[in-house]
């Protein structure tokens, strides 16, 4: 504003100054003025719910006091940073609420960022009554609702950003829900390359709300946190998860689990190099929910041996490009039809999950031990 100006609205002697409360004609105590107050604030409102940003000069709700939330981003010098989508929004339905009782992956990363902030407690995926204390103190800590409760607000504490050489128990938390998530990697608390390359693999996958820089910001770490390595009771029975590995994809894992609890993990394979999901014999295998349609032995095909059919999974690829069904998709080793091993160490497959010839039979085993689940599952992240 011009510092000459007599009626400049910062100039605290001007007897017309928006912020004078003794003023009795102060510009919003005035009639006029408060209609058109409140008109503008409510075209401002119906732009932001239209994903339209209003006109410069428009006046917002929280220009005039009202505790309205941004819904567009936090402004840094006139720039919308993309961790900063959701700055000052209540996102309480995709962040998982964790209480007592919770259990599981998101626990065992509130443990570690309870660590990282000097509230040590054990990360063992139970939410007792150590781990209830220690987000009470934290939540004194940064004056929050002391309730021992892990909500959006709480989490968003938690929550601080980690890129490429961080070290602590922070980053470890975002490696535990990377590995939820299907990406392999050591949770060693290193940020580096192999975790670097595996934010940018689970952020290409959420193109749509993430931006892909290997920065675990905001919004990444809600993408992580939200959905089902949340505080929901562990799924019972059996399921398979393949992590994949994004830097190295014959350096994956397979993991079978028992009511929520890992039994055994192997060394698996999958495609030939190639992360490319619709990319028939060469690339991996596409992410999704797999029934299992059988089971054999002694499989007398291109594949032989012991093997486990996977249901075809359509892929559907960039703009522009066909959906590609994926199909012949099996659990497999390198063995003759009669179950003997051919192994050389090779991991590489047709867009399969590959096994050595000992963890197949060791898988066949406990699953022979289970009878064959009927609605056993193969998760891939």
């Amino acid at each position: 504003m011009n510092a000459k100006n007599p009626r400049n609205l910062k100039d605290p002697k001007n007897p017309r100054n928006l912020k004078d409360p003794k003023n009795p004609r102060s510009v919003l105590t005035h009639p006029a003025n408060l209609r058109a107050v409140a008109v503008t604030a409510v075209a401002a409102g119906l732009l932001s719910l239209l994903g339209v940003a209003a006109p410069a000069g428009t006046a917002s709700a929280q220009a005039f006091g009202t505790t309205a939330p941004a819904r567009h981003g936090a402004l840094v010098s006139g720039i919308v940073h993309p961790e900063a989508k959701g700055a000052g929004v209540s996102h309480a339905g995709q962040w998982p609420t964790l209480r007592s009782g919770s259990r599981g992956t998101a626990v065992t990363a509130v443990q570690h960022l309870l660590s990282a902030h000097g509230h040590a407690v054990r990360a063992d995926g139970v939410f007792g009554a150590r781990s209830t204390a220690a987000v009470k103190g934290f939540q004194r800590q940064r004056q929050l609702r002391a309730d021992g409760v892990v909500g959006a607000d709480t989490w968003r504490a938690l929550a601080v950003t980690v890129r490429s050489g961080s070290r602590g128990h922070a980053v470890t938390a975002a490696q535990v829900l990377l590995g939820a998530r299907g990406h392999a990697v050591k949770a060693d608390g290193v940020f580096g390359s192999r975790t670097v390359a595996a934010v940018k693999g689970f952020q290409r996958q959420r193109q749509r709300q993430l931006h892909v820089d290997g920065v675990v910001g905001a919004d990444t770490w809600r993408n992580l946190a939200a959905g089902p390595v949340g505080g929901a009771p562990a799924e019972r029975g059996y399921v398979l998860r393949f992590a994949r590995n994004w830097t190295k994809s014959q350096n994956s894992k397979l993991s079978l689990y028992r009511d929520g609890r890992l039994v055994k993990s192997y060394r698996a394979g999958s495609g030939s190099g190639s992360t490319d999901e619709c990319a028939k014999g060469k690339g991996w295998l596409p992410a999704g929910t797999y029934k299992v349609l059988g089971h054999q032995t002694n499989r007398d095909t291109r594949i032989k041996g012991y093997a486990i059919r996977l249901q075809d999974k359509v892929c559907h690829p960039e703009r522009g490009r066909k959906a590609v069904l994926r199909g012949d998709l099996f659990i497999h080793s390198n063995m003759t039809k009669d179950g003997a091993s051919r192994w050389r160490g090779n991991y590489a497959s047709e867009g399969c999950v590959k096994l050595s010839p000992n963890d197949i039979r060791d898988l066949f085993s406990r699953l022979n031990s289970a009878h064959w689940p009927k609605n056993l599952t193969l998760r891939v992240g």
